[in-house]
């Protein structure tokens, strides 16, 4: 992912395991978190949709089950 990402003028800005829940129940605990930026939707788009997300697509649904993609906005004011 992180070369995809990268191709498109993205950055993979966090990346770690996950070693528990400081807060909240859930069935089953993730293995690990990232956190990309794309520069732009489009650019994230045109990554989701090319031949070689599709290339790599079943690995991300095999390891990745629950997975949430979350599009934020900065500077939210906190």
């Amino acid at each position: 992912m992180a070369k995809l990402v990268g191709a498109l003028g993205g950055r993979i800005r966090y990346s770690g395991a996950v070693s528990g829940l400081l807060l909240g129940d859930v069935e089953e605990l993730w293995d690990a978190v990232a956190l990309a930026e794309y520069p732009s939707l489009a650019a994230f788009r045109a990554m989701a949709l090319s031949p070689e997300m599709h290339a790599i697509e079943h690995h991300r649904k095999a390891g990745l089950a629950g997975q949430l993609n979350i599009r934020t906005k900065p500077g939210a004011g906190f």
